[in-house]
């Protein structure tokens, strides 16, 4: 059974991780490399505290509960007896394969050692793991962690079964919603179907098809509507495979497939406008800094959390 979970990385990822397992009361190890950093994670626990009780989210633990449920450290051996330990740092794959060859030192043989990449090969950052072969996998949260439900998982030819299905249990019982990963691809499942669409959005942007405000709109109150109740292949079943087939071939040959520059991403990127973190991107975003921009963000994405898909489970937090 998963009790205690090392958490490598304390930046946006490891924090919204630290954050959702906490409320859930499991025991959290968080490390990074210098204590000023892991402060500042930890002192965003109140302002979520806050925005999930409002929001109206049945956490079971008081706010002082949930701290003690979280240890600070800028040392891996602390986190050498941790029943599950998840990796979220830099995507950088030197740095994680030195990473993985040091847990796989230090740490107890029962250890599970997780990656939260999603750009580089599960394989190729345990190249260097030898005890824990049978227990390394991949598990892909979505930003933010702490809110959005999907994990993707990935096992290589070599984890045990029970591996996977003991971490698919346990994030499970933390209120997240788990898919299996069958092959090592390039960026998974849902990021390559984002990309797809980010791809034909703005080409039609870019082609002068639409305008952003529009195109948003579209987006917003078309598909992503329908997304927000139901997966596509269900939305292909209600619209009948014979229709859908007969669209697929249609618009198949005209939509954007092929690899080309963004213009309209690349401008602004050469003139500093990078979106929220500078002030301008496709939008403006005035008055305020990054921070207060991602909590308005994060305070919307909570409030369609809980309501929307009940199916979920995830209509209150309560310890397991």
């Amino acid at each position: 059974m998963i009790k205690t979970v090392g958490i490598i990385g304390a930046g946006t990822m490891g924090f919204g991780i630290a954050f959702q397992f906490a409320i859930n009361g499991t025991k959290v190890i968080l490390n990074d490399l210098s204590e000023e950093i892991l402060q500042v994670t930890i002192n965003k626990f109140d302002t979520y505290l806050d925005i999930f009780r409002r929001q109206g989210f049945d956490i079971a633990l008081t706010n002082e509960e949930v701290y003690k449920n979280v240890q600070l450290t800028t040392s891996l051996m602390d986190l050498k007896d941790c029943h599950l330990i998840i990796e979220t740092a830099s995507e950088n794959l030197e740095v994680k394969q030195a990473i993985f060859k040091e847990l796989d030192n230090i740490c107890s043989e029962n250890t599970i050692l997780a990656s939260n990449t999603s750009s580089l090969r599960l394989s190729d950052i345990v190249v260097h793991v030898e005890k824990h072969r049978s227990k390394v996998l991949l598990t892909h949260f979505f930003n933010p962690a702490h809110i959005v439900p999907l994990v993707e998982m990935l096992k290589n030819n070599e984890t045990e079964e029970k591996v996977y299905t003991d971490v698919k249990t346990f994030l499970e019982s933390q209120n997240k919603v788990t898919i299996e990963v069958k092959r090592e691809v390039a960026g998974l499942v849902a990021n390559r179907i984002q990309v797809a669409l980010a791809r034909e959005a703005l080409a039609l942007l870019e082609d002068g098809v639409v305008s952003k405000e529009d195109l948003e709109t579209a987006l917003f109150a078309g598909p992503g509507f329908r997304f927000s109740s139901s997966g596509l292949l269900k939305i292909i079943d209600f619209g009948g495979l014979d229709i859908w087939n007969i669209v697929l071939d249609q618009l198949q040959p005209k939509v954007e497939s092929s690899v080309r520059d963004f213009c309209v991403i690349k401008d602004r990127v050469q003139a500093g406008n990078i979106g929220v973190k500078s002030g301008k991107g496709f939008f403006e975003y005035p008055g305020k800094g990054f921070d207060s921009y991602v909590v308005e963000r994060d305070e919307s994405l909570v409030r369609h959390l809980l309501n929307t898909n009940p199916r979920l489970g995830i209509k209150s937090l309560e310890v397991k």
